[in-house]
């Protein structure tokens, strides 16, 4: 399975103040003014490489990586090996060339679940679905994603508010089973959850000390479900229940910012998660379709619920998640997949990127760098300008900040709208490339 949507060209041209002979970018035809030598891309003839968004820039001739080779002014750089004197082919300060996959960000699902007693409907139709619905339509995006459970374990037929999750999302043969049996994708922590105290309950079993009310039944999660967590992942939250909540949303937003800012956002006002309710809320003209962020609370109510779940709603508006109805359980196979849709969003294209180690004794001019963007159905090449800093965005352009290359928002947008998009990053000693 293949998680790449753009390729990225990296090139490291000329460094300081040294001047010699333009060299040739990765682009065909297109030339940069500043030191250094071909960056044509060739493979393993090329004359350095390194490594970008944390992965191993790609082997040279030998089969390990090789560190770019200084050039003096005067030189440049030949295509099969390092650049070297035009004079004496002394080997001196020449480019570096690599090439990186961009991927997907991973994204963590919690998924809550109430085990009161009006929910037996629900939960068997979260059974029914959760693979068939969701967790197939997150394998087919390409989203690397993890499904942690909180809700209590299914273990006989007659366990009618408990919830049990067979294969292939979990690693259970079939349903119901003495305990929930986890895989790659999936994790439960299982601990009864009520109708009014989810907030109570993700703050509690989060991590270690618990109240001995909240400790997980079977001892699979001493650590809490927090050690389940993958630090690079977006976190989205699941919330079903027929009931509301008796925390005060904003309570509960700077408890859990302030119990884990790396993993939810340090400001209370400006979270980095979404949360997604499945709640009392009357159900549109078209039954699986969502409230939206920008639409407003809901105070109708379903069928047969004690309400319209008006505290999950308020958090699905502030973090940009979508509202369901609950009572449309027949319908859960649309609104898991469009669940999943939208977490699979969530992954989306990182847009920012490392800046490359230059040559040992050499610096970079962060000022000086050029981004192109070829479109992927084959449109003219497009050169995206740098702005002063994140607040000077307008249009197509980028910014560099604390050693990164940062798309602008207009620009993230389109290079994420296009899954066969290049993108050519020139770090040179001129602000300037010539497009072919």
């Amino acid at each position: 399975m293949s998680l790449t949507l753009l390729d990225l060209s990296l090139v490291l041209v000329g460094c300081g103040s040294t001047e010699a002979t333009p060299p040739r970018s990765p682009m065909s035809g297109s030339t940069v003014a500043g030191a250094g030598g071909s960056a044509a891309g060739a493979g393993a003839g090329t004359a350095g490489q390194v490594a970008i968004a944390g992965r191993a820039a790609a082997a040279g001739a030998s089969g390990a990586p090789t560190a770019p080779a200084p050039v003096r002014p005067g030189q440049t750089a030949g295509r099969g090996g390092p650049a070297t004197d035009d004079d004496a082919g002394t080997p001196s300060c020449g480019s570096a060339h690599a090439q990186a996959k961009l991927v997907k960000q991973p994204v963590d699902v919690i998924m809550i679940l109430d085990n009161s007693g009006s929910m037996d409907d629900e939960l068997r139709s979260v059974e029914a679905n959760i693979n068939q619905g969701f967790a197939s339509i997150l394998q087919q995006s390409g989203v690397d994603y993890r499904v942690i459970l909180i809700s209590q374990h299914r273990r006989r037929d007659r366990d009618d508010t408990s919830v049990c999750i067979s294969a292939p999302l979990s690693g259970l043969a079939q349903c119901p089973a003495d305990e929930p049996v986890f895989s790659q994708r999936f994790f439960q922590y299982s601990v009864e959850v009520g109708s009014r105290d989810s907030f109570d309950i993700l703050l509690d079993t989060y991590a270690p000390p618990f109240d001995r009310r909240n400790e997980e039944e079977f001892g699979n999660a001493p650590n809490g479900w927090s050690a389940w967590l993958r630090p690079a992942a977006k976190k989205v939250f699941l919330e079903i229940t027929d009931d509301d909540e008796n925390a005060d949303v904003l309570d509960f937003l700077f408890a859990l910012t302030e119990l884990s800012p790396e993993n939810f956002g340090a400001d209370p006002n400006n979270v980095t998660f979404v949360w997604h309710s499945i709640v009392g809320v009357v159900q549109k003209a078209q039954v699986a379709d969502p409230y939206l962020s920008n639409e407003p609370i809901e105070n109708n109510e379903c069928d047969d619920v004690k309400n319209a779940g008006v505290a999950y709603q308020e958090l699905s508006r502030l973090t940009g998640g979508l509202r369901f109805p609950i009572c449309q359980f027949q319908a859960y196979g649309t609104v898991f997949h469009q669940i999943a849709d939208d977490v699979a969003k969530s992954g989306d294209v990182a847009c920012d990127f490392d800046v490359p180690a230059p040559p040992q004794g050499q610096t970079l001019d962060l000022g000086k760098v050029a981004v192109s963007y070829q479109p992927g159905n084959g449109a003219a090449q497009q050169v995206f300008t740098q702005a002063a800093s994140a607040a000077a965005c307008k249009g197509s352009a980028f910014y560099a900040a604390d050693q990164r290359i940062h798309l602008c928002p207009d620009t993230c947008t389109s290079v994420r709208s296009d899954a066969a998009a290049k993108l050519d990053v020139l770090f040179t000693c001129e602000n300037t490339i010539t497009l072919r």
